[in-house]
C-alpha cells in the first residue's frame, strides 16, 4: 500500500469513530459491540429508543458530474452482497467525507437495493439520489421524542 493511503478497512474504522463522536455530540449514548460477527457496527441509545446501526462511508471524489457518491448498503457473504434486513439492523448512517455529510436511513427505506448513491451537494434530485435526502443529518431518527 502507497505511503499515506489508507485501506478501506481503515477507513471504515474512522467513518465508526467520526459516527460515534458525532452521535454523542448530538446527546446520543453510544456502545460498540466486542467483536466482528454482528451485523451492525454501533448500537445508539436515546431516552429509550434503541437502534441498531451500520456505518458506511465514502472517502473518493464524484468522478462526473452527475454521478453522487456510491454507497455499498449490503454485507458480503461468499464473494455476493446481501442487503441487510429489518431483523439485523435499523439504520445505514452513510458518512460522505469530502461533504463531511451525514446520512441516516431507515433500513425499510431501502428495500432490496445493495448499492445507492447520495448527492449531497445537489446535483441530482430524483431517486436513486435525491430520494435520500430527506434522511441528511436527519440525527432527530435516532432521539427518542419523549426525551428531549
Amino acid at each position: 500500500m502507497p505511503a499515506g493511503h489508507l485501506g478501506t478497512r481503515r477507513m471504515g474504522d474512522l467513518a465508526e469513530l467520526a459516527f460515534m463522536y458525532r452521535a454523542a455530540s448530538e446527546r446520543i449514548r453510544v456502545a460498540r459491540p466486542y467483536g466482528e460477527s454482528y451485523p451492525y457496527d454501533v448500537l445508539v441509545q436515546h431516552g429509550r429508543r434503541l437502534s441498531r446501526i451500520q456505518v458506511k462511508s465514502c472517502f473518493s471524489f464524484e468522478k462526473r458530474r452527475y454521478t453522487g457518491f456510491p454507497i455499498i448498503v449490503a454485507s458480503h457473504w461468499r464473494g455476493k452482497q446481501v442487503g441487510y434486513t429489518i431483523e439485523e439492523v435499523d439504520f445505514i448512517a452513510a458518512y460522505i467525507a469530502r461533504c463531511d455529510a451525514w446520512y441516516l436511513i431507515p433500513i425499510e427505506s431501502l428495500g432490496k437495493l445493495t448499492n445507492i448513491r447520495l448527492y449531497p451537494t445537489g446535483r441530482k434530485l430524483k431517486r436513486p439520489g435525491g430520494f435520500y435526502e430527506k434522511f441528511r443529518e436527519a440525527w432527530h431518527l435516532l432521539k427518542d421524542e419523549e426525551h428531549p
